[in-house]
């Protein structure tokens, strides 16, 4: 499972954007791993929900860029919100 191309690409795809959230709104380096974590979580989430739902709108593969990005972000936007 850790080595599919799916979990690959989208555990780096969840990177990426936890490293453009912490240059724009980071201060720390504890900040940069909370984010990461909680970005490769709530991607898997929007990943799933998407599965669920059926959302076919932007699939590369079987990853649904758009919606697991928008969870990716929110959840990170969130994070940032609460402090935590």
């Amino acid at each position: 499972m850790f080595t599919s191309p799916t979990f690959l690409v989208g555990s780096a795809l969840a990177t990426l954007w936890a490293a453009m959230f912490h240059l724009f709104f980071g201060k720390r380096l504890t900040d940069l791993i909370l984010y990461w974590f909680i970005g490769l979580i709530a991607f898997a989430v929007g990943q799933a929900m998407a599965d669920i739902l059926g959302a076919r709108w932007l699939l590369v593969g079987e990853i649904h860029i758009a919606e697991s990005t928008c969870a990716c972000w929110l959840g990170m936007l969130v994070a940032r919100w609460l402090k935590v």
